[in-house]
């Protein structure tokens, strides 16, 4: 098989913030590199996000629009989803089940 594969999924755990935006941001951009049609992110194991980590994703989903690809979110029930929620991000993106 050849070509980019459909999905690519990373998995935030701990904290993202800005002590830990740059690691998550090479990882989120080397997943990128795959050029997946759906990147899935994984922040349902997160303890902590604050606005450094809301940039993260909202620049991945701006990266990925432009490259006609998608970004969806797995947040689970924790601080994830109310920061996202609370920012009215909800509608923005596909958001999944947390596995």
């Amino acid at each position: 098989m050849t070509g980019s594969p459909p999905t690519v999924e990373v998995v935030l755990t701990g904290e993202l913030d800005i002590a830990t935006y740059e690691d998550a941001r090479r990882r989120l951009e080397d997943a990128e590199r795959a050029g997946p049609d759906l990147l899935v992110v994984d922040l349902a194991g997160l303890r902590f996000v604050d606005s450094s980590g809301v940039r993260l994703v909202l620049s991945a989903d701006a990266r990925a629009r432009q490259a006609g690809r998608r970004v969806a979110l797995r947040l689970g029930d924790g601080i994830a989803r109310r920061v996202f929620a609370a920012l009215g991000l909800l509608d923005r993106f596909q958001v999944l089940d947390a596995r």
